[in-house]
């Protein structure tokens, strides 16, 4: 496992950061902002959401959201949204594993550090299993099976959680990379 950890660590270049940086703007851009993404399901909605933007749910809430869409809306979340919201998760794993790897090889943090790599994983996997749960939901409407619903909550909750956290050891690698070069002049 520590030899895995090393070789992402020491693969990680500026280059890469670079191109996986305009990998994740560019889906989520896509997925935010287009006319096949949120932007467009607005559009269509009247307002009404999505469930990944809320931090957990009950199966109430999730029967209101689901319902507040309409059918057209639900079929655009399914047909349109959902397949884009398999590539993004793998894009932003990319841009903070990779930031993650990068600060790592420019500072002296402990071996176990290394395992700091898995956050953004960790973040993917629940989001791609959110979606799994909200897919079951969207084609089962106006059913909707408590696994699903269970499942799509608490894995978007855990994958907030993963990004947050991701976001959180990219700051702090930051500052102690900041720290250290201050340091040494």
């Amino acid at each position: 496992m520590n030899r895995l950890l090393n070789t992402i660590i020491q693969k990680a270049t500026w280059k890469k950061a670079v191109v996986f940086t305009l990998l994740f703007a560019f889906f989520y851009a896509l997925i935010n902002y287009s006319g096949v993404g949120v932007a467009g399901l607005l559009r269509i909605t009247g307002g009404a959401n999505i469930l990944d933007f809320e931090f957990g749910y009950t199966y109430e809430q999730a029967y209101d959201m689901l319902f507040a869409l309409g059918v057209e809306g639900r079929a655009f979340y399914q047909t349109r949204i959902l397949p884009l919201d398999f590539p993004f998760p793998f894009a932003y794993m990319l841009f903070f594993t990779c930031f993650i790897a990068l600060l790592m090889k420019h500072t002296t943090p402990s071996k176990l550090f290394g395992y700091l790599l898995f956050v953004p994983v960790l973040a993917m996997l629940c989001d791609w299993i959110e979606n799994v749960g909200i897919l079951a939901m969207l084609i089962n409407y106006p059913v909707l099976h408590n696994w699903a619903v269970t499942l799509a909550s608490i894995m978007g909750m855990l994958k907030t959680i993963f990004m947050i956290g991701s976001i959180t050891i990219i700051a702090g690698l930051f500052i102690t990379f900041a720290y250290q070069k201050l340091r040494r002049k």
